[in-house]
């Protein structure tokens, strides 16, 4: 047994000694592992993307509240201290330990692989994301970026120094808001700009012009100043410059997504990548929406057959209009036939005598005779046209187009507007919205695609639909070249009949862009109000000064207490004697439709989706609603007006049936649904009206009645004529009577707006 024992002790030493051996050497080859090659990460891009997610300095003891140094590199000692903090494992980090010492840097792609496990976890909200950018130009003063290319447009913040080493390349980012955070990669591919402005070209560098960014490249190939060129950058610098010489110029007479047309030149397609530059004053980029149609202020860039760029040259007075005159009796652009008088003489045209693509212009020698259109089925009060009536043809038919002054095209566009027998201030300063509705197509045309600004109907202006005379002709010359402005820019001063005593903001668009312009107020339309302006010489503090005038009254104090349904619904069943326009026949109404046609109104819900898909929802699962094609509707069990706007307008109508339930949004899209095109509105003067496709106004309350539970007609009670947004031209007539100048009328009713011109 003793014997056993020494022999046993004898194996367990040299056992022991073995295992000490091998760890020892274990430790060596760990102690020997060499750290892996590549792209290491830097410290300061670490720190930037986990204070991106909420992680601060204080979380980490390497990270300090004054950020790291660029130059250092994140050790793997420190990932595992991230690892620690956020649960690593059990997010699913990789801990790496198989392949770095504690002292190792850590490789960029290990680094990144794992931050998009933690934004999976950390940022369910996705407001940190990865794209590709071509970086254009940088601020190291403002630490601002100039960017093109992906998701990002100049300029925005960036965080990380790295931006600083990687002007002109094309990299992969981290953005969050408004901010770059990192460079991730920078990307060894060719990056072009297409048709991008040379503005000067000394000494091998190019200073350049593209997207709002003036910026410097250095090149090896010479470039001629005031160019038009592709620009293809490798490394930091331009590696070829293909230039683009050459151009044609004149009047351009048609735009579509595909060609232009442009005057003693024909038609050209347009180019993949084409752009528009404004050479006068400030130099821009532009839209194609802002090439003036009808005006020769342009030269344009051809390549290879195609339109590449625009360079508008000079500001030319837009002082002429091309107004397209609607077939009506077809409700179409276009004729088959059509008969001109032109100094006596009458030419009978049809589609078939004239090429498609041929255009005839036609006008009298002396400036003041006019040309008379006759077109079968159409009647107006007023067929003489000034200016000139062009014929185009085009391949469904003739299109008709008259070119005449801005000033003489008001001639007709007034009293179509507003009755003649209303005061000079009020005709006064309708001329002035017109002229600037009109003056802002000219700029941007309506309807570029068949050469012209705008139409003669209610889409646009009515034009010619009430004979001149010399009231409105009068308030058309009284104001000449009077334009209204905000910022110096034409406003958008829209127009309706009446009101109901209120107006309301332009949110009844349901467009960012419409509810960020501030001058277009919902407003209290009385003389309270009204006499506050006058006090103050400007509308601009009619909201606080009419509540506090008013305060006294229980019910209504601004626009805004009118969005309760309650409070609209005594404000609209009752006259209030300090409202403006107390006295019109559409100051307040009734529409009564006795028997609901459910498939007639399903119709016309569908008719509505076709138009604006994003104005008719249907529930889903829960309360969430969403734009898809109507299934089969059932009976209607509910109609509800479930949100208003400001100055109660209708902004969403709960449809609820059988079989689903429907969200109706905007006024205009409400007012097209519950208008059944055979019931009677009746007016306070008692007079009716049936209206065809279009309720009068979104200021009604709604009650429906039900039989068993399910609707079988409804009543409106409202008021007012037309959407309610900016002038009243009733209000405008009320103000006039009592003294007003087209000027105060104006101020009031366009707070904020200034009156230029001359």
């Amino acid at each position: 047994m003793r014997y056993d024992a020494k022999i046993l002790a004898k194996l367990a030493l040299i056992f022991f000694g073995l295992l000490f051996l091998v760890c020892v050497w274990l430790g060596r080859k760990k102690e020997e592992r060499k750290p892996p090659e590549g792209e290491k990460i830097a410290l300061e891009d670490v720190g930037i993307l986990l204070q991106a997610l909420g992680i601060s300095g204080e979380d980490i003891s390497f990270l300090q509240e004054d950020g790291a140094n660029a130059a250092d590199s994140l050790t793997y000692g420190q990932y595992i201290q991230i690892y620690e903090l956020l649960d690593g494992e059990r997010i699913g980090l990789p801990d790496h330990a198989n392949r770095y010492q504690e002292e190792h840097a850590l490789l960029k792609e290990d680094w990144y692989a794992s931050y998009r496990l933690m934004l999976a976890h950390f940022d369910q909200e996705s407001s940190i994301w990865e794209t590709t950018v071509f970086l254009l130009k940088m601020d190291t003063e403002t630490k601002t970026a100039y960017t093109e290319n992906g998701g990002i447009q100049t300029p925005y913040q960036y965080r990380s120094s790295a931006f600083e080493e990687n002007n002109l390349r094309r990299l992969k980012v981290y953005v969050k808001g408004s901010e770059l955070l990192t460079v991730k990669e920078t990307l060894p591919e060719a990056y072009a700009l297409e048709n991008a402005w040379v503005m000067e070209s000394t000494d091998g560098v190019l200073t350049c012009f593209y997207h709002q960014v003036e910026f410097e490249a250095e090149t090896r190939q010479p470039v001629e100043r005031e160019r038009v060129a592709d620009l293809t950058f490798r490394d930091g610098m331009i590696v070829d410059a293909r230039e683009k010489n050459e151009k044609i110029h004149g009047r351009l007479l048609r735009m579509t997504e595909e060609e232009m047309e442009i005057e003693g030149e024909g038609v050209y397609r347009i180019a993949e990548g084409m752009e528009v530059y404004k050479l006068y004053g400030s130099l821009e980029t532009m839209t194609r929406a802002d090439l003036k149609i009808g005006y020769a202020d342009t030269d344009y860039v051809i390549y290879k057959g195609r339109i590449c760029a625009a360079l508008i040259s000079e500001q030319e007075e837009a002082d002429q209009i091309r107004v397209l005159l609607k077939n009506t009796a077809k409700n179409s652009y276009y004729y088959e036939e059509v008969e001109l008088t032109v100094e006596e003489e009458t030419i009978r045209l049809r589609a078939e005598d004239l090429q498609v693509g041929e255009r005839r212009s036609y006008r009298c020698s002396a400036l003041t005779d006019k040309v008379s259109v006759h077109v079968e089925g159409i009647r107006k009060a007023d067929d003489a046209y000034r200016g000139t009536i062009e014929c185009y043809r085009t391949a469904e038919g003739l299109v008709l187009i008259n070119e005449l002054a801005l000033e003489e095209y008001l001639y007709a566009v007034v009293p179509s507007e507003m009755p003649s027998s209303y005061p000079l201030e009020a005709l006064k300063s309708q001329a002035v919205c017109a002229r600037t509705y009109a003056y802002r197509y000219i700029l941007r045309a309506g309807l570029p695609e068949f050469g012209a600004h705008v139409d003669d109907t209610t889409s646009y202006q009515v034009y010619h639909n009430s004979s001149e005379n010399t009231a409105t002709t009068t308030a058309v010359k009284e104001t000449n070249g009077i334009l209204l402005t905000y910022q110096g820019e034409p406003a958008q001063n829209y127009y309706y009949s009446t009101s109901c005593g209120v107006g309301t903001d332009a949110g009844i668009w349901q467009s960012k862009e419409a509810q960020e312009i501030t001058y277009l107020q919902a407003l209290m339309l009385d003389w309270p109000a009204y006499q506050t302006a006058q006090e103050q010489g400007s509308a601009q503090d009619i909201e606080e000064e009419t509540q506090t005038d008013r305060e006294a009254e229980p019910v209504v104090q601004t626009p805004g207490d009118l969005r309760q349904e309650e409070t609209f619904y005594q404000f609209i069943t009752s006259k209030d004697e300090e409202h403006l326009e107390k006295e019109e026949p559409w100051y307040r109404w009734n529409y009564v439709v006795e028997k609901l046609d459910e498939k007639a109104l399903f119709a016309r819900m569908q008719q509505q989706y076709a138009r604006t898909p994003a104005g008719v929802l249907t529930k889903t699962e829960g309360e969430y609603y969403v734009s898809e094609p109507l299934g089969r509707m059932g009976n209607i069990q509910n109609l509800e007006i479930v949100r208003r706007g400001d100055g109660g307008v209708a902004e969403e109508l709960l449809i609820e049936t059988d079989t689903g339930s429907y969200k109706i949004l905007s006024e205009y899209t409400i007012r097209s649904i519950l208008c059944d095109g055979i019931s009677e509105v009746i007016r306070q003067d008692g007079s009716t009206v049936v209206p065809k496709t279009l309720l009068p106004s979104g200021f009604f309350v709604l009650e429906a009645g039900k039989r068993e539970g399910d609707v079988i007609g409804y009543t409106l009670i409202g008021g007012g004529y037309g959407h309610g947004v900016g002038m009243s031209q009733n209000g405008a007539k009320a103000l006039s009577t009592e003294g007003a100048s087209y000027r105060r009328i104006l101020e009031y009713f366009f707070p904020g707006c200034e009156l230029t011109g001359s």
